[in-house]
């Protein structure tokens, strides 16, 4: 490219020769810086944890990341892939996709963005994933369309896990006993068809109500002592009470209650299997009303007992000796030679459950009744869960005379409980995790992606309005110096700019690295980046000396330029914005709950004369995308006063605003000096 100009001589060919020399190395040297660019541009895709690529106008495959690579399990070929790098590609509904008629290829033809397309594509290894696309494409200054970049998102795992999860759903749904979950307020989260079916309430009648409406007037002190163990971090079983049903019938119930945590540890409600013995309660009441009298029932007892499949026992605590039945015999598995007494039992009590079986046979002496599930170990050598159940007999000195009970074999229920906890607890767990890895995921792409949109153009618009003036004014030597040396300073800029980012996307994989930053230094690249737009609002930006703290400076960098950037955008005639620092007091930090104690604190303030905002609107102005303003009078995505937010929560500070509406803005920053 050269420049003629009309009312210019010619000039003899020997400075001809020399200009021409001249342009040929400062074209050289602007190639070279280019590359360079270029070169650290592709170095940030391929930094990304997304997988990208581009096309050219024609949808040949130009440049792409090893993610990209990764989810396609082939690396496409220059001049052969066109539109995307799959093996092959199916609708969702399982027909072929040819790759002319893939996304990609849509967006280049049509000249629009496509957000999101799920498809399922296969890789030369015969793995199947489903992905979401966003293609997007390219336009020159003219509105022509000159190539696309797209985003692929694999999903795979994802919908596994909402199969996996419609599955553990369909076995909640499926249980016999009723299984809710409940928030650390008691408040329910979750009723299975069980639990319509044994207390009446429908789900959508019961889901965000208090778990106190099935439990009876009389029990509520039960409900706060619950949620106190939970809050422990205590699993409780088999807790035997009353629950009410819709239509006021009074329930026996067996409840086991287990805390549930998320990813971090930090129990955040809790699973409840609630078990109707009702039934199981009315043949106790009859054995016992029998054992009332056993001196001319015992036969009645004894068929009543065996119809309910449960071993019968009676201990005479004088002699220690103890009558049993055939099914007492058959689950403990002794012969009817055996003369059985509580030592042989005991014997047979796993070790670990002894001392609680002691105590509750000590207890029974005490309150005339006894209850306990243990674990047994036969002489076969196999383990077996019981439960024991029984009323102290009484001579008429109130003397404990005789142990009367019943023998349950629970092992088939305690597997199938346990199982079934243990799927309930291990499922919550997995989606508390996957939520939060995904969470993470899409907060690091919201980062990534307003960077590459927000701060890289701000070095760029100079360099194209600094070429603009350089071709402007070709005949003054000195301000064409001037803009180069503009040019110049700005791709200076953009290029550490890129290698921040670049390094900014390494630490997120690793951990961000604090270090000590000068606020002086961060503010002033701040200002250089938007001197043009300073100048353009005729701005009055004023500050006071800033400290040095421990920081990541590309964060901080962010911080100001987006707090900066907001006051220019909001204020509509002589933009007047004041930057100062000032330590806190110890008195001042013991306000902010949230803050350590004894570190030591420093409070930035921007305050601007900008348009300002309602008061009440001061929480919303940090949410994402959340904007106060029409966008056709003042621009942006939203974004920009979120991402600060998050900053300064990595940061493990505070940031506050303050506002009425005509009267400007003030953003308060606490940042601790340490860290």
């Amino acid at each position: 490219m050269y420049f003629k100009n009309k009312k210019s001589k010619a000039m003899p060919q020997s400075k001809r020769i020399n200009k021409s020399v001249t342009n040929a190395s400062d074209d050289a040297k602007h190639s070279v810086e280019y590359n360079e660019i270029e070169a650290k541009y592709l170095q940030l895709i391929q930094a990304l944890p997304a997988a990208i690529y581009t096309c050219d106008v024609n949808g040949y495959i130009i440049t792409y990341n090893q993610a990209a690579i990764d989810l396609w399990g082939r690396e496409p070929q220059h001049g052969k892939d066109m539109w995307c790098g799959f093996y092959k590609a199916y609708n969702l509904d399982g027909t072929p996709m040819p790759h002319n008629q893939s996304p990609m290829a849509t967006a280049l033809k049509e000249g629009r963005e496509i957000n999101e397309v799920e498809i399922v594509i296969e890789r030369p290894d015969g793995q199947i994933r489903n992905i979401l696309l966003n293609p997007k494409p390219f336009f020159n200054a003219s509105g022509n369309v000159i190539g696309g970049v797209n985003m692929l998102i694999d999903i795979t795992e994802r919908k596994n896990i909402d199969e996996r999860n419609r599955h553990f759903t369909a076995i909640v749904q499926s249980s016999d006993d009723a299984i809710i979950s409940k928030t650390l307020d008691g408040i329910i989260t979750s009723w299975n068809t069980s639990a319509e079916r044994i207390f009446g309430h429908t789900s959508q009648e019961m889901i965000g109500t208090p778990i106190t409406r099935i439990i009876p007037a009389d029990r509520l002190d039960e409900e706060p002592l619950i949620l106190e163990r939970l809050k422990r971090g205590e699993r409780i079983d088999h807790f035997e009470t009353k629950r009410v049903t819709k239509d006021g019938r009074l329930l026996d119930i067996s409840l086991s209650i287990s805390p549930v945590k998320n990813s971090k540890g930090v129990i955040i409600g809790a699973s409840k299997i609630a078990r109707d013995i009702t039934a199981q309660k009315i043949a106790e009441q009859r054995i016992r009303e029998s054992e009332e009298k056993v001196r001319v029932s015992e036969e009645r007892l004894r068929l009543a007992v065996e119809i309910a499949e449960m071993g019968m026992w009676d201990l005479d605590l004088k002699t220690g000796l103890t009558t049993t039945s055939a099914e007492h015999r058959r689950i403990l598995g002794y012969s009817k030679t055996v003369q059985w007494n509580k030592t042989l039992f005991m014997q047979m009590v796993h070790p670990a459950d002894r001392p609680r079986v002691e105590q509750a046979f000590q207890l029974a002496m005490r309150t005339g009744k006894i209850s306990y599930e243990a674990r047994v170990v036969r002489n076969d050598n196999t383990e077996r869960w019981i439960r024991v159940n029984g009323t102290t007999i009484y001579d008429k000195k109130h003397q404990p005379l005789r142990l009367l009970g019943t023998l349950l074999d629970i092992t088939e229920q305690k597997k199938a409980k346990d199982e079934l906890e243990n799927m309930v607890l291990a499922r919550t767990s997995e989606l508390v995790t996957t939520n939060s890895a995904l969470e993470k995921s899409n907060h690091e792409l919201e980062q990534f992606a307003y960077i590459a949109s927000h701060d890289l153009q701000e070095p760029l618009r100079k360099i194209q309005t600094f070429a603009d003036m350089v071709k402007e004014n070709l005949g003054d030597k000195e301000l064409t110096e001037k803009y180069f040396n503009k040019i110049y300073t700005s791709a200076k800029r953009m290029s550490i700019l890129i290698n921040d980012v670049l390094n900014y996307s390494r630490l997120s994989k690793t951990g961000e690295q604090f270090e000590t930053t000068d606020l002086n230094k961060i503010l002033n690249d701040v200002l250089s980046d938007y001197e043009l737009l300073i100048e353009q609002k005729k701005a009055i930006i004023s500050h006071t000396d800033l400290p040095t703290i421990k920081g990541i400076p590309l964060q901080l960098h962010q911080l100001f330029a987006n707090l900066i950037s907001n006051s220019l955008k909001f204020s509509e005639v002589n933009p007047q914005i004041a930057i100062s620092s000032r330590a806190l007091s110890p008195e001042e930090v013991h306000k902010y709950p949230h803050l350590i104690k004894d570190g030591d604190y420093i409070q930035l303030t921007f305050t601007d004369n900008g348009i300002g905002f309602e008061q009440q609107h001061a929480d919303q102005i940090f949410i994402i995308f959340q904007r106060l303003n029409n966008q056709r009078t003042y621009s942006g995505t939203g974004i920009g006063l979120a991402l600060c937010k998050k900053i300064v929560d990595h940061h493990y500070g505070i940031i506050t605003a303050q506002s009425e509406p005509g009267q400007g803005a003030t953003f308060t920053v606490i940042l601790p000096v340490e860290h």
